[in-house]
């Protein structure tokens, strides 16, 4: 490595892809890759072959290297999606497909934990506003009753990063940040919860230990070295989740500072060192990277995933990948603001923030002889930026105003995506230099373990673009942001299920 310059692979596994980014110690990316794979779905289920991922991460490694010569992996970071749940052996071998974090089959399980461990106090204690299907814990409980014979002959259950940490060095850990979204780490214990774990009747030592965000959890293994193509040994180091990993990177470390990622899910985050557990509607709390530190995180669950469904059931005619997104970007581009009366509803996978709303579905509503393809395109992009006005009201009251916002995700790469934004909300957006915030974040924690740079130096890049409201949009907006609340409230009931004499 004398010869060559070192670079730090951060690995962006997320949904649907996995991004291999290369980036220089000082942060500035050098190459990225992307592979795609998809979700096995049915009903409320969703699954992924644990191979999948290692595929994904040699082919992209592979790809990242080839378009950065002349320079050598010196470390390895991580950055994965949070609540996907797998069961391995004691060789670290995946047991069944993977339960991914869309997948809620375990709805009646949370239902259970909710009655045994109180709304409230497990909001206290997780920070997560309640029990879901898509629960690590309910998930747990679900495979005990369900698949007995895979949860007894579990060594561990892991989360997605920790699966590829034990691949890559043979070691069972897990980081607090990736922890949170499980329902049995506890914030104020940052640990485990044994309350929670007693109640789905999971022990203690079927979880891995845990570790700090930005904790070297060893050297790669000769055989992960061999298919991936680097030196045995290079270090390794436990990453965050991803949208931990992202408000990292663009520096929201400090109250005021606000992140929107646009990515498969909707994602706005604060940092709080003092967290606030609402009385009324919950908002989620995630432990930061940072210890002592919190995120507030309004959710939701489809925004990048909503487009992507529209791109893949309704404009098959369009091409794959960001050339297909580009045409939709030019399709919308065709729609004044307020798609003349079209409202998009995009709850496809449940509602979170800012209604806890399971069972909410997805509504296109105002659609008349003259509406297109490129309306219903037009009102997705839409609905994202009408949420995410939502999400800035809730967080204004608690205490969390957004003074400063920047734009993450795949969102933040398309100019009309932003505007939009902007628009609505009133506020500037800015996108950050580096588009890939997530591995960048990665990056950066994997810079600090590998000792690369200082522990806690933060990357210093300025916005690249600053997207700011435009008055004259302002009346349409507000006009269509109320009828987008209206449409709400007004088919909520109807997501509830109907009284039995009615379904009779």
């Amino acid at each position: 490595m004398a010869s060559q310059k070192r670079c730090i692979a951060a690995l962006d596994v997320g949904t649907t892809s996995v991004k291999v980014c290369l980036f220089t110690p000082q942060l500035q990316l050098l190459a990225c890759a992307v592979q795609e794979y998809a979700l096995h779905t049915w009903g409320e289920c969703a699954e992924v072959e644990a191979g999948q991922y290692k595929a994904a991460v040699r082919q992209g490694l592979r790809q990242a290297l080839a378009a950065a010569p002349g320079w050598a992996v010196a470390a390895v970071g991580l950055a994965t999606q949070g609540e996907t749940l797998a069961p391995v052996s004691e060789a670290g071998e995946a047991l069944r497909p993977f339960l991914v974090w869309l997948d809620s089959r375990a709805g009646a399980e949370a239902a259970e934990l909710s009655r045994l461990l109180g709304g409230a106090e497990f909001y206290q204690a997780t920070g997560l506003p309640e029990p879901t299907g898509a629960l690590p814990l309910a998930k747990l409980l679900w495979l005990r009753r369900h698949e007995p014979a895979v949860y007894q002959k579990a060594h561990k259950f892991l989360l997605l990063e920790d699966y590829l940490l034990f691949w890559l060095t043979g070691r069972f850990v897990s980081e607090k940040s990736i922890q949170s979204s499980t329902g049995w780490f506890s914030l104020p214990l940052d640990g485990l919860w044994p309350e929670a774990l007693a109640a789905a009747g999971v022990e203690p030592q079927k979880l891995p230990p845990l570790v700090e965000c930005g904790s070297a959890v060893g050297g790669l293994l000769a055989q992960a070295a061999r298919e991936l193509g680097l030196p045995a040994g290079v270090p390794v180091v436990a990453g965050a989740m991803d949208q931990v990993a992202a408000a990292l990177a663009a520096g929201c470390v400090e109250p005021g500072v606000v992140t929107e990622t646009t990515g498969t899910a909707l994602v706005a985050a604060v940092c709080t060192d003092a967290p606030v557990f609402s009385g009324g509607h919950r908002v989620t709390i995630y432990r930061h990277a940072l210890p002592g530190r919190y995120l507030y995180l309004p959710i939701g669950n489809t925004a990048g995933m909503a487009l992507r469904w529209f791109r893949d059931q309704f404009c098959r005619d369009l091409p794959a990948g960001a050339e297909g997104y580009l045409a939709l970007d030019q399709l919308a581009g065709q729609v004044p603001p307020g798609c003349e009366g079209l409202v998009f509803l995009p709850f496809l996978a449940g509602c979170v923030d800012p209604d806890s709303c399971p069972q909410a579905s997805a509504v296109f509503f105002g659609a008349h002889l003259g509406t297109t393809r490129a309306h219903f395109v037009r009102s997705v992009l839409e609905s994202t930026a009408f949420l995410l006005r939502d999400f800035f009201e809730m967080l204004a009251a608690l205490g969390c105003p957004a003074r400063q916002v920047y734009s993450l995700g795949g969102g933040a790469r398309s100019p009309l995506w932003q505007q939009i934004k902007a628009d609505v909300c009133g506020r500037s957006f800015a996108v950050p230099a580096c588009s890939e915030a997530t591995a960048q974040g990665a990056a950066l924690l994997a810079a600090w373990g590998a000792g690369l740079v200082p522990a806690g130096q933060l990357p210093k890049a300025g916005p690249s673009v600053v997207y700011r409201p435009q008055s004259g949009a302002a009346p349409v907006y507000g006009q269509a942001y109320a009828l987008y609340r209206r449409l709400y409230a007004a088919v909520k009931p109807l997501f509830e299920p109907a009284p039995q004499a009615e379904r009779s």
